[in-house]
């Protein structure tokens, strides 16, 4: 999404800018995304083009050699700058662009400011800048053109799949979801010269989202997780993995050493509360799980709680 966006500012008529798309994690953290190379080489990318948090100066010379009145910010996917970034380049948002839960950290007079619920923040993105794809499209029809837009297209496209299941889930999936699909599907099809149905690059997708094996069971939980603070000191974090507990278990060698590696993971982290939400498709039939793991008294109370 932050590509695609940053692409699309830059090279819409009439700007005057560059936008630089910086992937919010560190470059070691790229191998844990295999879903990204599939996708990356639709649009003859490679994961080592990529932008990440390790081709920033490092934290003590950040903010002399990137002063922060020299920068300016656009959030994609998420609506509050967090860490060392928040604390040096917080006060120079000037954009969001978001569809979870709004955090209130972004100024009311950014442009622009767009937190809203979807299935997907790249079919927001889609949606606003619209008028600016198709201004972009026009300024030329040459044949290396209409491959670069069907390239773009399909690099917009691959978050909304996955981010809806393909549009097949209801309680995600928005009229701005399905407008994405049915309008990057037209832009890939004017390079096919034939009509584009989306499922055969889902199931790519997919599959190479849920090849984790050769990952570790301590890279898995890191693969895809989040941690915030709830009631001012208790910490919380979610992994999110694509294989149910059994396979995490059988990973790790036994019951016992995947609760040592979630104990290890929590404590590094200083969790209260620690969760794993997997998703797996036994037989083919779609199965949801989730593991609580307390680490004190008052985590173990919230958890109970949760339970009831």
């Amino acid at each position: 999404s932050a590509v695609v966006l940053a692409y699309l500012r830059t090279y819409a008529p009439k700007s005057n800018a560059l936008y630089i798309p910086l992937s919010n994690l560190p470059r070691a953290d790229l191998s844990l995304r295999p879903e990204l190379l599939p996708v990356l080489s639709h649009a003859n990318l490679k994961l080592e083009d990529l932008i990440t948090l390790s081709d920033l100066p490092p934290p003590s010379k950040r903010v002399a050699q990137l002063p922060p009145d020299k920068t300016r910010w656009i959030l994609v996917d998420h609506n509050a700058l967090q860490g060392d970034l928040g604390k040096s380049y917080g006060q120079r948002l000037i954009g969001c662009i978001d569809h979870h839960d709004e955090e209130g950290k972004v100024p009311r007079d950014c442009e622009p400011r767009i937190i809203r619920k979807s299935g997907s923040c790249s079919s927001l993105i889609i949606e606003h800048h619209r008028e600016a794809w198709n201004s972009l499209a026009k300024s030329s029809t040459s044949k290396e053109t209409v491959a670069w837009d069907a390239e773009l297209a399909k690099l917009a496209l691959a978050p909304v799949l996955i981010d809806t299941t393909n549009l097949t889930n209801q309680s995600k999936t928005t009229p701005t979801d399905t407008e994405a699909v049915r309008y990057l599907a037209a832009r890939i099809a004017a390079q096919q010269g034939s009509e584009y149905h989306p499922e055969h690059y889902f199931k790519e997708i997919s599959e190479a989202k849920e090849d984790i094996g050769g990952l570790s069971v301590y890279d898995i939980l890191r693969k895809d997780y989040k941690q915030w603070t709830e009631a001012g000191s208790m910490n919380l974090g979610v992994s999110s993995v694509v294989k149910d507990v059994r396979f995490l278990i059988e990973k790790s060698g036994s019951a016992e050493k995947f609760f040592d590696i979630l104990k290890d993971f929590a404590a590094e982290r200083e969790l209260s509360l620690f969760s794993i939400m997997t998703t797996s498709h036994p037989e083919g039939v779609f199965k949801r799980e989730l593991l609580l793991w307390a680490t004190n008294e008052k985590a173990v109370g919230a958890a109970k709680k949760f339970e009831v």
